[in-house]
């Protein structure tokens, strides 16, 4: 009798989001909570995709002085290398530099952010500093939108992998790491807290001249204009 057997699954233009987590974040995410609250004090938002009561800083915060905000710009090449490694790119990240941007976005009751992308960029990330509690409802989720036309396969199947839209919600020291073309948006804050995020996109740049192991303080280039899309 003849039987059909299962060889291998090949996700083919899939949309991985990677989810990392920072450890002993406590006292981390209580400092850069207070450099961004200090950073909004001495300067004003851009206003890209923010929307309500809500800060958007200057691009620029992987240049700040501040230990905070020092400590977490490290990690975005470790996300992005890691992130390369988990979709199964075959590649070097020695022999690569990045072309990154970083800012915190604060979100006070009301504010919310509209649908975008992170425009040219390769992939972006948002790590959470500080994600208000809540017992139901939206307030605080981030939600990604599928710009494929295969919904109507999601409603026989009921699978993420075909869903219109898939929304999550994060807790503070955790970091989401995603496609920079993948359209999002975050749901009103409803809280009295404060929900702080930092947000950061790269490009991964082939180097001239690779090197050997993956440099301590990575080589950022950071664009002089503010690149998100709406």
């Amino acid at each position: 009798m003849q039987q059909i057997e299962f060889i291998n699954t090949n996700y083919l233009f899939s949309c991985p989001i990677v989810k990392f987590t920072v450890s002993d974040h406590e006292q981390l995410n209580k400092l850069i909570a207070s450099e961004a609250r200090s950073w909004r004090k001495d300067a004003h938002g851009v206003n890209v995709s923010n929307k309500g009561d809500s800060w958007h800083s200057p691009d620029g915060l992987m240049s700040r002085p501040e230990p905070g905000f020092s400590k977490i710009s490290k990690m975005f090449p470790i996300a992005a290398s890691t992130y390369a490694q988990q979709i199964g790119a075959k590649i070097n990240i020695a022999s690569y530099e990045f072309e990154a941007n970083a800012w915190v976005n604060i979100n006070k009751k009301g504010g919310f952010n509209s649908i975008h992308t992170h425009g040219r960029f390769h992939i972006s990330g948002v790590y959470y500093v500080k994600q208000p509690a809540v017992k139901s409802g939206e307030s605080g989720m981030i939600e990604f939108v599928n710009s494929r036309f295969d919904h109507h396969i999601y409603q026989e199947l009921n699978s993420n992998a075909f869903a219109p839209k898939v929304s999550m919600r994060p807790k503070a020291g955790e970091m989401i790491v995603f496609p920079s073309t993948l359209l999002h948006s975050v749901y009103p804050n409803d809280s009295e807290e404060e929900r702080i995020t930092i947000a950061w996109n790269l490009i991964f740049r082939k180097k001239s001249q690779p090197t050997d192991p993956l440099p301590n303080a990575p080589k950022f280039i950071q664009p002089k204009n503010a690149t998100l899309k709406i």
